[in-house]
């Protein structure tokens, strides 16, 4: 499998990272299925763009209907994909959404919200493609995470938990799929420009975000300034999950950092050192046998 076009699977792959990821891994002629939730309504617009751009440039770019909240439709996409290809190499969970503020002035609703999205719907998602990864005896989870889930700034609680969430989900999958030979890994992405900023879901307690709206527009306008005058190319992010995709299978690393100089090595630190102490851990508790390399 290491030279063959792979059969890909990309969560959220109307807009952002997702899309970006499933046009240039088409390109390179890897079979890909461009999921789109609400494929009759607001995704149909990008269905049948990315439908246009497969039919014009003459690559292999399949539009699946995906809800990533719902198991049933998560299941369907699965069995689609394994319907028209026979197998599933890769699956990219990249579906995600952004709650930015203050954690008081969020309800416990949104915040459900936030992680059934973000945590949740890669889960969902997994357990739809594992028992085809397991029986093949290989592919790989690709989750998108941040560098929140390392490094937690102010007014970002909510997505920092559950890309941390999402992370503890990686690394547990990790050592646990390694004997049925199916990776799990995480990109560790800094945050670059693209539409998850613009459909950001501001608090619903708008009593309590005025509270904080001195201190949370003050740091909005200096995260602003900063991405203005240094904003980042997205593309970095899609070229780090298309090499991954393509790396031999068991030459992945478990976390890649994608990220300006300062931020990436301030990151790879702490997942260098986070590493060493789970070998550590594992060695005390007595469980270094179920610890994958």
């Amino acid at each position: 499998m290491n030279d063959a076009p792979r059969v890909v699977l990309v969560t959220g792959a109307s807009s952002g990272f997702g899309r970006l990821t499933v046009e240039a891994l088409a390109r390179r002629g890897h079979q890909v299925f461009a999921t789109v939730r609400d494929l009759p309504g607001r995704g149909a617009a990008a269905a049948a763009e990315l439908t246009a751009l497969a039919s014009a440039e003459g690559i292999d770019l399949r539009v699946v209907e995906l809800d990533v909240t719902d198991q049933a439709s998560a299941d369907r996409a699965v069995s689609a994909v394994l319907d028209a290809a026979g197998r599933l190499d890769v699956v990219v969970n990249n579906a995600g959404m952004i709650f930015p503020g203050p954690l008081e002035a969020f309800t416990a609703e949104e915040a459900q919200r936030q992680l059934d999205v973000n945590v949740l719907g890669a889960l969902r998602v997994s357990r739809a493609a594992l028992p085809q990864l397991r029986s093949q005896g290989h592919g790989v989870l690709i989750q998108i995470g941040s560098t929140s889930s390392r490094v937690t700034l102010p007014y970002s609680g909510l997505y920092a938990a559950s890309k941390a969430a999402l992370a503890s989900l990686t690394e547990a999958w990790h050592h646990e799929l390694a004997p049925f030979g199916v990776e799990s890994i995480i990109v560790d992405a800094a945050p670059y420009p693209t539409s998850i900023g613009v459909n950001a879901v501001l608090p619903a307690d708008t009593a309590r975000l005025q509270v904080y709206v001195e201190h949370f527009g003050g740091f909005v306008a200096g995260l602003t300034e900063q991405q203005t005058s240094d904003p980042g190319d997205p593309q970095v992010v899609t070229d780090a999950i298309v090499t991954l995709v393509e790396t031999p299978d068991g030459k992945r690393p478990v976390r890649t950092v994608v990220a300006p100089a300062a931020q990436y090595d301030a990151v790879q630190t702490v997942n260098i050192h986070a590493a060493e102490a789970t070998r550590k851990v594992g060695a005390d508790m007595g469980v270094s046998a179920f610890l994958a390399s």
